[in-house]
């Protein structure tokens, strides 16, 4: 429970993110110096700390060098229209309706556990899931195309 209220928490700071700039411009203009930096810092600070859990350089090796030793796993990759596709970022939730796989079992056994993560194959690419919010955690790009 507290990691979805920690994404929530996120998700709401970065939605006002733009609002809360506009006014530390306007606050630097009258002569208060360094308070726009001061809460972009902040802000980024506690974004950093919620949306932390990315796929590390291991994983992402792991998940590449998988498909690229078993390409037959990737199956036939059927690519996912502009639009959708370019919804798939971090931060982002998963669009209902998508069409998403789980990992291979001898992929997923390699693969740290993530409690209250879950690991999907959505087109040619491999996402890190909030399981409870579906919130996208990290993307991997074009891996089931060896990109």
């Amino acid at each position: 429970m507290p990691r979805i209220l920690a994404a929530v928490f996120a998700l709401l700071l970065a939605a006002s993110m733009p609002a809360l700039a506009d006014q530390n411009k306007n606050k630097g203009k009258s002569g208060q110096a360094g308070s726009e930096d001061t809460t972009t810092e902040i802000i980024e600070g506690v974004v950093g700390v919620v949306a932390g859990a990315v796929l590390s350089d291991d994983e992402k090796q792991t998940i590449r060098d998988y498909y690229h030793q078993h390409p037959e796993t990737a199956g036939k990759v059927k690519p996912l229209p502009p639009g959708i596709r370019k919804k798939l970022a971090r931060g982002g939730t998963l669009p209902p309706g998508i069409a998403k796989q789980v990992l291979p079992d001898g992929l997923h056994r390699q693969l740290p556990p993530r409690d209250g993560q879950s690991y999907e194959v959505i087109g040619s690419d491999v996402v890190l899931v909030e399981t409870a919010t579906q919130v996208i955690v990290d993307v991997l790009k074009d891996v089931l195309r060896g990109g």
